[in-house]
């Protein structure tokens, strides 16, 4: 987040760049949020604050979208590849990954979609011909999120009984690689 204002404050500040952070903002607040349960006294909560931090992750998500969308314009198809990729998302955890979102099944294809929606406009800002630097690191950086939120489904509703420290490393490795690169991306996108 720190290194998005910095950009701004050297780059200037416009509606997308201010959606960029405002993105950046929600995710630390959902960081927040989903370490919570791990307390003691909010164990009992953790339902709750599962889905409080779920909604902070899909405000960045909208934030990032609308964000590539002012930079790059919109195309239709990318309806169709966000809806494939919230779709395998979805589905691949549920049936492959043999998830169970409890409570929150209903809403989870709506979130994949989600997830899903700002990786797929970032393949519409490489294809779109922005710079291409900025473009590559919002697809990667992008990319890498989603990866870590298909992890990070994972931790949250796998069936082991004993959390796998593997995945905790590998869901958060990519994760801040992924927030570090989209927020570098503005550099060359702004």
């Amino acid at each position: 987040t720190l290194l998005a204002v910095g950009i701004c404050l050297v780059k200037g500040m416009s509606v997308a760049s201010l959606l960029f952070v405002m993105g950046l903002v929600a995710a630390i607040v959902g960081d927040i949020i989903l370490g919570l349960p791990g307390m003691p006294q909010m164990k009992e909560k953790s339902m709750i604050l599962t889905l409080i931090g779920g909604l902070a992750f899909t405000v960045t998500h909208i934030c990032y979208t609308a964000a590539i969308i002012i930079l790059c314009g919109f195309k239709w198809w990318i309806i169709l590849i966000a809806i494939a990729l919230g779709l395998a998302f979805f589905f691949g955890n549920k049936f492959i990954g043999k998830l169970n979102y409890g409570p929150l099944t209903a809403g989870m294809p709506v979130y994949s979609i989600f997830v899903s929606f700002d990786f797929a406009v970032s393949i519409m800002a490489l294809i779109s011909g922005v710079n291409i630097i900025g473009a590559i690191l919002l697809v990667v950086g992008l990319g890498l999120f989603w990866l870590s939120d298909i992890v990070l489904m994972h931790i949250y509703f796998g069936n082991k009984p004993e959390k796998d420290e593997f995945l905790y490393y590998f869901n958060l490795s990519f994760y801040y690689l992924g927030q570090i690169l989209v927020a570098a991306s503005m550099f060359f996108l702004i």
